[in-house]
């Protein structure tokens, strides 16, 4: 019975559970390691065993045989050297390693040790790479190979993210076409070790040309180029053939083409295998529930070979070629994106040269908000610091950032000597545990970090979904309208920002701070345009199946005007409504913000469905499936969610009427007018 470990206890290391499931040779797992408690406490529940937050601990206690590292490249090398020393084989995630020296060091540690090394390569069992590989030999002699990845980023936004997180995202993304592309040469290639010949790079493209005797290998990975896709093609003397890994299949008649019926048929031949296969390949992924293919079978050959004291199932040879590769490729990509041009910041307000500079703690500075509060921060005289739990981005704007878990206890100098807080954070994403974490919990420990610092002045970015719903289609919703009773109805995020707010309007009403809450609409980028999700969803091209009818009413805002607003209320706090909706009056339907995005080139259509009929049949849905299942349905209202509400915006066209005047930081206030007669809270 192998002794198996987890270092890294985030997204890889659950699929690395996963597919523990499908391997034959009899193990159990014995610990989880993560420098985050929380995180290392969630995946252990999973795997029914010890969490540590210390691999020395994690080695000594457990006493593993084989370790899996699963955590960021830049630590791979030191965790496999630590499991390595401890006496474990290590499997390690792609990358293997950086740099050739981190490479060389952990081949040497492993043998003078008896311990085998096994690197994330996992397409090299996908059974489509070994189907081609297969039928390549029929094709010789080879002339060509082609690895071609894109891929859209789940994080990042190509016209928004600072050109070094584009980079590290694109050399997060390498490995995978690297390898497959290294590994046919390897295999195809008489004596043919590739090597580089050419590299072009910028932040999000990388286009490298290797040779391998006499063949050609040519690597494209994008995060520009759509659609989406991995591909691996295989061209010589007698054919063509190409993996699609998304799709689990290889495409070509594998044949010369010449003769008049090949020329004639091979087009036929490719179009029924496309069509048959793309079935068959997508309906095994949806009812295998398998979405790293290969994981599962490269995992059971390394531990067979543990078992058995066999080889690795990847050679020293493969992984020293690859890691060469990658190292000078990722130096180029680094180097392309460390000399991209920043973001021009927009002219700046005329602050006078005695004024004091005042300092505004942004939390969610790197998000798409964020940004814009940021800019128009600086704008008003305000130096920025950022609070970020990632690897901090590239933003003129912000003059420090903090890097910090938001969740955990905060430091008090994070906001010292602010004059106000802007929290911006929240989750965006996942079920109720993560947004009670990232949405509710962050905001109370802003909250105590705030008083621990001395500072009273917040502004809180909450969401307009945080209304209870209104109870006829003529109600018109404003500041007075209460939030949600029955939050959960509506979803995990609008639930967290509920449960925000109030801790933010109990603290507020206790004296603990003073607070400024700001409720945007559904917010869009008019210089890159994308459908509010509230309206509709792309379906095919530009066709997008839309929710409801032109007519019905909506609510958005520019994020520019949001950015300008928020930071208008925190340069002018004693006289800002102490709530505010904050909704652009000149967008009032569906139809009015698709007609402002076609001002704007955008050129999409929709096909309109009743709201009612869509949620009665996701209800349905979700019911059957549930049944199915064995397992309690949602309680997500759609009709909730997405029904249409009227607003009145007269506060929020107040406060974007003062904040787009674009006054300079010596100008008096806007007037007051009544906006604080309603309190935080009511």
């Amino acid at each position: 019975m192998l002794r198996i470990a987890l270092i890294g206890a985030g997204h890889m290391a659950g699929r690395h559970l996963d597919a523990l499931k499908r391997v034959a040779t009899p193990h159990q797992v014995v610990g989880v390691c993560d420098i985050k408690a929380e995180a290392a406490q969630d995946l252990a529940r999973r795997a029914h065993t010890t969490a540590y937050t210390s691999v020395p601990e994690l080695m000594e206690d457990a006493r593993p045989d084989i370790v899996h590292v699963c955590t960021h490249p830049s630590t791979h090398f030191a965790l496999a050297r630590q499991a390595l020393l401890g006496g474990a084989h290590v499997y390690i995630e792609k990358p293997f390693a950086e740099t050739r020296a981190e490479a060389e060091a952990l081949f040497e540690l492993a043998a003078s040790r008896g311990r085998l090394l096994c690197a994330g390569h996992q397409l090299l069992r996908d059974p489509a790479f070994r189907t081609v590989v297969g039928r390549a030999a029929a094709l010789q002699p080879l002339a060509l190979v082609d690895s071609y990845f894109t891929f859209r980023s789940p994080t990042l936004h190509l016209q928004r993210s600072a050109p070094r997180a584009l980079g590290e995202q694109l050399l997060d993304v390498l490995p995978h076409p690297l390898y497959t592309l290294v590994a046919a040469l390897e295999q195809l290639v008489p004596n043919g070790a590739p090597e580089l010949a050419h590299a072009t790079a910028t932040a999000t493209d990388l286009h490298a040309l290797l040779r391998a005797g006499n063949a050609t290998g040519r690597l494209y990975v994008s995060l520009r180029a759509r659609p989406v896709a991995s591909l691996l093609t295989i061209t010589g003397a007698h054919g063509t053939l190409t993996t699609d890994f998304v799709r689990g299949m290889v495409i070509g008649a594998g044949n010369d083409g010449t003769s008049p019926l090949e020329k004639i048929a091979n087009p036929f031949v490719e179009a029924a295998q496309l069509a048959w296969r793309s079935s068959v390949g997508l309906s095994r992924r949806l009812l295998g529930g398998i979405d790293y293919p290969g994981l599962a079978e490269l995992v059971g050959d390394f531990y067979a070979a543990v078992a058995a004291g066999d080889r690795s199932p990847v050679s020293v040879e493969h992984l020293r070629r690859v890691t060469d590769l990658y190292e000078e490729l990722a130096a180029q990509v680094r180097a392309a994106a460390s000399g991209s041009p920043r973001q021009e910041a927009r002219p700046p307000l005329a602050v006078p040269a005695s004024a004091p500079q005042p300092v505004a703690v942004v939390t969610g500075a790197a998000g798409f908000l964020g940004r814009a509060v940021s800019r128009e921060l600086v704008r008003r005289g305000f130096a920025v610091r950022g609070v970020s739990r990632s690897q901090p981005p590239e933003d003129p704007h912000v003059g420090e950032w903090v890097r910090a878990d938001l969740a955990r206890e905060i430091p008090p100098e994070v906001f010292a000597g602010a004059t106000v807080v802007v929290h911006a954070a929240a989750a965006t994403a996942g079920g109720f545990d993560a947004h009670e974490r990232d949405s509710v919990n962050a905001t109370r420990e802003v909250i105590r970090a705030m008083n621990s610092a001395g500072v009273e002045q917040l502004v809180y970015v909450s969401s307009i979904s945080v209304l209870e719903p209104p109870r006829s289609v003529r109600e018109r919703q404003n500041e007075q309208t209460p939030l949600a009773t029955n939050a959960e109805r509506l979803g995990p995020y609008t639930w967290g920002k509920c449960a925000a707010e109030e801790a933010v309007a109990a603290a507020h009403a206790q004296g603990e701070i003073s607070a400024r809450i700001v409720r945007p609409a559904a917010l869009f980028d008019g210089n890159d345009i994308e459908v509010p999700g509230l309206v509709g969803k792309r379906l095919f091209g530009d066709w997008h199946l839309g929710f409801g009818r032109p007519g019905l009413p909506f609510a958005a805002c520019e994020v520019s005007a949001a950015g300008a607003a928020i930071a208008w209320i925190a340069a002018h706090f004693a006289e800002a409504p102490a709530v505010v909706n904050l909704i652009d009056p000149a967008i009032d339907t569906r139809a009015r913000l698709l007609q402002l995005f076609r001002e704007r080139g955008w050129t999409g259509r929709f096909v309109w469905v009743p709201i009612r009929l869509l949620a009665g049949g996701v209800a349905s849905l979700t019911r059957a499936l549930a049944l199915a299942l064995r397992s309690p349905a949602p309680q997500l209202s759609i009709w909730g969610v997405l029904r249409p509400r009227r607003f009145d915006s007269t506060i929020s066209a107040r406060v974007l009427s003062a904040a787009l005047r674009q006054p300079t930081s010596a100008q008096p206030p806007a007037e007051r007018s009544d906006w604080l007669a309603l309190p935080i809270g009511s």
